[in-house]
């Protein structure tokens, strides 16, 4: 759970147009400005697939999102060289107070790991298995 002065670092740093890695319950989140402060953007890595991406994670990602998030909308985004694949969400930040900003981060956080989960199950799909005699 973030509490209030974690928010008003953030909040701070974000002023200063400083994009701020957010460690939270297992992700790095990042928060940051765009487009001159009129959008706000979290991103956070919730797949690495070392040297390859299987095929059966491809696939989890060109189905409609398996959970329900209404409150907040994201996509995802693959990152080909370094085979990582990122939740991303980017919405305006006009009426954006502390208390939204905790409930924002901690919802994403939440999402992305169900993402992890979900993509690391189907990640077993493509291992081969071998017997050992």
């Amino acid at each position: 759970m973030l509490i209030e002065k974690d928010i008003k670092k953030i909040l701070n740093q974000l002023a200063g147009g400083d994009a701020i890695d957010v460690p939270f319950e297992g992700s790095d989140i990042r928060v940051r400005f765009l487009d001159d402060a009129s959008k706000l953007s979290l991103t956070t890595s919730i797949y690495y697939g070392g040297n390859y991406i299987p095929s059966s994670v491809r696939r989890c990602l060109s189905h409609k999102s398996p959970f329900s998030h209404p409150s907040i909308r994201t996509y995802l985004s693959i990152d080909e060289q370094q085979y990582q694949i990122y939740l991303n969400y980017l919405g305006h930040p006009d009426v954006l107070n502390q208390r939204q900003l905790k409930d924002l981060i901690e919802e994403f956080a939440q999402l992305a790991e169900q993402w992890r989960l979900y993509l690391d199950e189907h990640d077993k799909n493509d291992l081969v298995h071998v017997r050992v005699k």
